[in-house]
C-alpha cells in the first residue's frame, strides 16, 4: 500500500531527525559535560556515560539512564515503529538532571564533589533528546511539520543564546576563573565571578638570585577563625628576620637541599604580604621604600563546601589540576623558578679530606650546622650523618652499607656531590643494590671510609676493605 503524501513527509523528518539526534549524541561523547569543584579538568561525555550507568543511582544521576531508553527509541524509529513509552521515560529521566549531586570524591570519604560548571557535551546531549522527542512526535502525528520546524528553530536560538552567555561570562571573570571554570568545551558556569583579577606575569622582574627579603604579617599564615591560609611559594633565596639564605636543591632527588646561611642586607627587594578589608595584598617592593614592581589584592571567601580561601586561588588550594595562580606569578616575578633536571659533567678528582657536617645544632636553630667554613642547613635529617671528604671542586658525603653479618667483604655505597664553593648539589650515585633487611640499609663501621675517587660516570669510595664503586643516577 502506498502512504499518503503527509505522512511519507511526515516519516522522512521523523528520520532525519533521528539522524540528526544520534550525530549530536555521538559528537557530545567527545565533548566535555561538566566539571566538578575543586577539579580544573572536567568530565568527558564517555566517562559520564560509562560511570553514570554504572554508579549513577548512588549519586542521585538518574538522568544517565535516560541513554538507555534514547537507544530504544532511535531503534523503534529507524524500524518504523512509533516508540511511545520509551520517550517518555527518557524525557522523565533527563528531567531528572537538576537532582544530580556530583562526583564522589573518594570511597573512604563519601564525600561527594558538586558541579560547578556545565560543558557543551551536557547541552549538545540534551539537545539530542529534544530532537528525537521530537522525531517520535512526528511519526506518531502528535506534531506538525511546521511545529516540528518552530521546535528546532528554537532550539537553535538556546544554542546561540547560551554561546552567547558563555562570552558574557568570560567577560566578567579573571584569567584563572577562565581556566578553571570556563575553559575548551565549557558552556557555562555555576560559579559567582570573584571579582578581583589576577595579575599575569609575563617575565621575571628580579635577577634568580636576589635575596628578598620577607615582611609577612603573622595573621596570613597563621589564620584563626575563619580567615584563609595564604600559600606562598617556598622560595630559594629569602631573608626574613636577621637570617639570611640561599637555597640549592638537587635536581635529581628533590628532597635533598641546602640552605646556606648568608649576610642579611639592607636594602633587599621586600615581599609584602598585609591584611586589608576585604582580605589581603601581596606586593614586591625593589626595596624596603622602593617602588612596588608587583601587586595582587586578594579577596577572602569560601568554596563550595564552606572553606575560607583567597581569590584568585593559589595553585596550592587543593584545586586538583589548576596550573595558574597568585603564587606561580609571584613566583615568576621572583625570578624563582623550580630546579630543573640537568647534568652537569664531572671532572676527575681524588677527595680524601674530611669534610662532615658539625654534629650540633648551632644558635638554636635546628639543623643548622658548620661545614666546609659556612652555617648551613642539610636537609633531609637523614643525609647530616653522613661521611664527608673534600677534594678542590666538590664535597662527598657517603653512606656504607653493610650486606654481610659475617664479613666485611660485602658493602655498597650511596653518594652525594656537592659544589664546593656553593654547596650546590650536583649529583647523586648508588650502587643500584636493594637493602636486604628492611627500608633502611645497615651503616657498614665508619671508619671505614678513606675517601672518595670522582668521575663524571661513578664514583669509587676507598675503604679500609678495599674500594667499592657507585654508579651515577640519572
Amino acid at each position: 500500500m502506498i502512504k499518503p503524501i503527509n505522512e511519507q513527509t511526515e516519516n522522512n523528518w521523523s528520520r532525519r531527525l533521528t539522524y540528526a539526534a544520534c550525530i549530536f549524541w555521538l559528537i557530545s561523547l567527545t565533548l566535555p559535560s561538566f566539571i566538578v569543584e575543586s577539579h580544573a579538568e572536567p568530565w568527558f561525555g564517555i566517562l559520564t556515560l560509562v560511570f553514570g550507568i554504572v554508579f549513577g543511582w548512588f549519586v542521585q544521576g538518574w538522568a544517565a539512564y535516560a541513554n538507555i531508553f534514547f537507544a530504544f527509541a532511535a531503534i523503534a524509529i529507524f524500524v518504523g515503529r512509533k516508540p511511545r513509552i520509551s520517550v517518555i521515560a527518557m524525557l522523565f529521566l533527563a528531567a531528572t538532571l537538576p537532582l544530580f549531586k556530583g562526583v564522589v570524591l573518594d570511597g573512604g570519604s563519601g564525600a561527594i564533589l558538586s558541579v560547578v560548571s556545565w560543558g557543551w557535551g551536557t547541552v549538545l546531549w540534551l539537545c539530542s533528546l529534544a530532537l528525537l522527542a521530537v522525531a517520535a512526535a512526528v511519526r506518531m502525528h502528535q506534531l506538525s511539520i511546521s511545529a516540528m520546524k518552530s521546535i528546532v528553530g528554537l532550539l537553535l536560538i538556546i544554542l546561540v543564546t547560551l554561546g552567547t552567555f558563555h562570552f558574557y561570562q568570560r567577560s566578567v571573570m579573571n584569567l584563572q576563573e577562565q581556566k578553571l571554570y570556563l575553559s575548551n568545551g565549557i558552556a557555562f558556569t555555576l560559579a559567582e565571578p570573584c571579582g578581583v583579577l589576577l595579575t599575569n606575569v609575563e617575565a621575571p622582574l628580579l635577577p634568580s638570585n636576589v635575596i628578598t627579603t620577607l615582611d609577612i604579617a603573622p595573621d596570613l599564615i597563621n589564620p584563626k577563625g575563619r580567615v584563609p591560609y595564604l600559600f606562598l611559594p617556598k622560595l630559594m633565596n629569602y631573608q626574613e628576620g636577621y637570617s639570611a639564605w640561599r637555597t640549592f636543591q638537587d635536581p635529581v632527588i628533590s628532597s635533598i637541599k641546602v640552605k646556606v646561611r648568608v649576610a642579611s642586607r639592607p636594602d633587599n627587594p621586600v615581599l609584602q604580604a598585609q591584611k586589608t578589608e576585604s582580605g589581603a595584598v601581596l606586593r614586591l617592593l625593589s626595596n624596603p621604600s622602593g617602588r612596588v614592581l608587583y601587586e595582587q589584592d586578594l579577596k577572602a571567601t569560601s568554596t563550595e563546601r564552606g572553606s575560607p580561601v583567597y581569590c584568585p586561588l593559589s595553585t596550592q588550594s587543593g584545586v586538583e589540576g589548576l596550573q595558574l595562580g597568585y603564587d606561580t606569578n609571584l613566583l615568576k616575578a621572583l625570578g624563582q623558578k623550580q630546579v630543573t633536571k640537568t647534568h652537569e659533567k664531572l671532572t676527575e678528582e681524588v677527595a680524601r679530606v674530611p669534610c662532615s657536617l658539625g654534629a650540633d645544632d648551632k644558635s638554636g636553630v635546628e639543623g643548622l650546622r658548620d661545614w666546609d667554613g659556612r652555617e648551613v642547613i642539610l636537609q633531609p635529617e637523614s643525609v647530616r650523618s653522613r661521611i664527608g671528604f673534600c677534594s678542590e671542586s666538590y664535597i662527598v658525603l657517603t653512606y656504607i652499607s653493610e650486606y654481610s653479618t659475617t664479613s666485611l667483604s660485602d658493602l655498597s655505597p650511596v653518594a652525594l656531590i656537592f659544589d664546593r664553593k656553593t654547596l650546590r648539589p650536583l649529583a647523586s650515585f648508588n650502587s643500584g643494590r636493594p637493602c636486604p633487611r628492611g627500608n633502611r640499609c645497615v651503616e657498614a663501621p665508619r671508619e671505614l671510609a678513606r675517601g672518595a675517587r670522582i668521575s663524571d660516570e661513578k664514583i669509587t669510595i676507598e675503604t679500609t676493605a678495599g674500594d667499592i664503586i657507585a654508579n651515577h643516577r640519572n
